[in-house]
């Protein structure tokens, strides 16, 4: 799972079949910092999420899970809405860099 912000929507009116009402946003993941990464993620959403707010989101077969349809064509979901979020200002450094290495993976470096 990972944390982020949604800052946009996502229109289509030509999808597969089970996509078909289907709400999506385009959430800006957070990492260790709460800083925003560079990436975005496209997620389905059921849960009515807003743009602005923070979220959970999930990948695979949690995300397939939480929509209701281990079938449907997606990779990422909503799974929460975050209403507060609780995190020591003394992360390791050790966590830090390997936040940094993992980001550098998900961007081919």
């Amino acid at each position: 799972m990972f944390l982020g912000k949604v800052v946009g929507t996502v229109w289509s009116t030509k999808k597969t079949p089970d996509l078909e009402g289907v709400r999506f946003l385009i959430v800006h993941p957070y990492d260790l910092d709460k800083e925003p990464t560079k990436n975005i993620v496209v997620v389905a959403d059921r849960l009515g999420a807003g743009v602005g707010e923070v979220v959970m989101c999930a990948y695979g077969k949690a995300a397939r899970t939480a929509i209701g349809n281990q079938e449907m064509a997606i990779e990422a979901a909503v799974v929460g809405i975050v209403d507060r979020m609780d995190m020591q200002d003394t992360v390791s450094d050790e966590a830090r860099e390997a936040a940094r290495e993992l980001r550098g993976k998900d961007n081919g470096e």
